[in-house]
């Protein structure tokens, strides 16, 4: 309270969020105690959300942009028959979601999950699975922009036929280019949307 200049309701408000997010402990009686990091608990997607609109959330787009490319060429080399029949499925599912005009976020998300483990690489499973929220929060808000929807469905399909033919070169570069397009397009289109559309939330 001394050294920050501020009440005791504010430390005690800080304190209970950084429980919250698993980086204290407090033990009635005995005292708050700082946490030993654990991998899962800084890649929980509520704690990732907290990043939306920082530079955080860049670093995590470059995480993504190191890890998934990479992971997408395991993909080509030991996914099985039954990985590309459940991204198959998948796709099934999403296209007939689009033409029902049904919210599409999960099933976009839930595709790179299923690139990762076909991949079969445990570290990499772990990561997207911790981030599946966070991409359906923005998938939420990209499903507003105009005709995006179709775009992102028609290039999981071509990424997904490159890997079933196991061109692992092409799956690399073809997934990159896809994080570095759909980052763009949430960022520009989503403000120019919010320009044109005064008080609708993005």
């Amino acid at each position: 309270m001394e050294k920050l200049g501020v009440g005791r309701s504010s430390i005690r408000e800080a304190l209970q969020i950084l429980a919250a997010l698993n980086v204290i402990t407090i033990v009635p009686g005995l005292g708050t105690f700082v946490r030993e990091p654990q991998t899962a608990d800084i890649l929980r997607a509520d704690l990732l959300g907290f990043m939306i609109g920082n530079t955080m959330a860049h670093e995590l787009l470059e995480a993504r942009e190191m890890i998934e490319p990479a992971s997408v060429r395991l993909a080509c080399i030991r996914g099985t028959d039954e990985d590309f029949a459940e991204i198959e499925a998948l796709l099934t599912s999403h296209e007939a979601a689009l033409h029902a005009h049904e919210p599409i976020n999960e099933h976009a998300a839930k595709f790179h999950i299923l690139l990762a483990r076909a991949s079969h690489n445990r570290v990499v499973i772990s990561f997207m699975e911790s981030i599946l929220e966070l991409l359906m929060q923005r998938g939420r808000k990209i499903e507003i922009i105009p005709n995006y929807a179709y775009q992102e469905f028609e290039e999981h399909c071509a990424i997904f036929q490159i890997v079933r033919e196991r061109d692992a070169d092409r799956a690399e570069e073809m997934l990159f280019q896809h994080i570095i397009r759909s980052a763009a397009t949430y960022d520009r289109e989503s403000l120019d949307f919010e320009v044109s559309h005064p008080g609708r939330e993005i």
